[in-house]
């Protein structure tokens, strides 16, 4: 019997590519509000700022874990390097998280206590930086949503997230930046602008961490309905009953299933037929790539 395809080609050239250029554009960022900080002492630049560190971590292990997926089965990873994916989607959802809190707290204390992050704000250095890099950004994630095969993936989803994210970000510095250049004098502009940006990325990391904790915990896909699989198997000619069924993931886009099932009597032939009819309609009405029956006889 052929081998049973584990998704190795998940990780595709272009994916990488992209990503290549998602960590080339983020370290040029980085460089470019780094200076816009020092010379608009905007909290809220400063924040986008040092987000670019995690956002090049987390392309980072994007980039590897799509990598080490490419490389496929082995005698001691069976299934390849796919639940790498997993984590990497996790380490991404803690560097969102955990840049929100922190600067979150940062912005929230300036906006309390009425004071300034390092002294009076420019708006025309807020908004010299962030018009290109709105823009660098747009190309970036312009880059990898024209990869629609990739975009049920846990890992690729919490990149996507990144860079959705850093949109946003964007859109509220250059919002404070408008918003101080018409009113110089409304100070607390720049801190609400940081704790807006702070709320977001908490927000956004919530679903992946979800995601990610149903996949560890071997949970079925929340968009897969069991009753609807075991009905299937049992709309399949000669399938009398079905049990045992397990059905999970080991990354979002590959996803397994085990059941037992009871068949008419037949011969060998017969029931491997069975077998293969039933693995093309899981894999078509419901995306399971590996599925795995055992065939027991009906009882007389």
């Amino acid at each position: 019997m052929p081998e049973l395809v584990h998704g190795e080609g998940e990780a595709e050239r272009a994916v990488l590519r992209s990503l290549g250029l998602a960590v080339a554009l983020s370290a040029l960022i980085l460089l470019l509000e780094s200076v816009g900080a020092y010379y608009s002492r905007s909290l809220a630049v400063t924040i986008d700022a040092v987000h670019n560190v995690p956002d090049i971590l987390a392309f980072t292990i994007s980039y590897s874990a799509l990598r080490a997926a490419e490389e496929g089965a082995t005698d001691r990873r069976t299934f390849g390097s796919h639940r790498f994916e997993v984590f990497a989607g996790m380490a991404n959802a803690t560097l969102v998280l955990g840049t929100g809190v922190v600067f979150g707290y940062e912005g929230a204390t300036a906006l309390v206590h009425g004071t300034s992050f390092a002294g009076p704000v420019d708006a025309v250095w807020i908004l010299a930086v962030a018009l290109p890099t709105l823009a660098l950004r747009v190309v970036s994630l312009g880059s990898l949503r024209r990869l629609p095969t990739r975009a049920r993936d846990l890992n690729l989803a919490s990149v996507l997230l990144h860079l959705a994210s850093d949109l946003a970000i964007t859109g509220a510095v250059l919002g404070a930046g408008l918003w101080l250049l018409v009113r110089p004098g409304a100070s607390a502009v720049d801190p609400a602008a940081a704790v807006l940006i702070a709320a977001f990325l908490v927000y956004e990391s919530l679903p992946l961490f979800r995601d990610g904790w149903e996949v560890l915990t071997e949970s079925t896909p929340r968009h897969l309905s069991l009753d609807a699989i075991v009905a299937a198997a049992l709309a399949t000619p000669h399938v009398t009953q079905v049990h045992d069924v397990h059905v999970w993931a080991v990354c979002p886009t590959l996803v397994c299933m085990t059941a037992h099932l009871e068949v008419d009597e037949m011969s060998v032939r017969e029931g491997m037929e069975v077998v293969r009819s039933l693995r093309e309609r899981m894999a078509e009405q419901f995306g399971i790539l590996h599925a795995t029956f055992e065939v027991e006889v009906r009882p007389v």
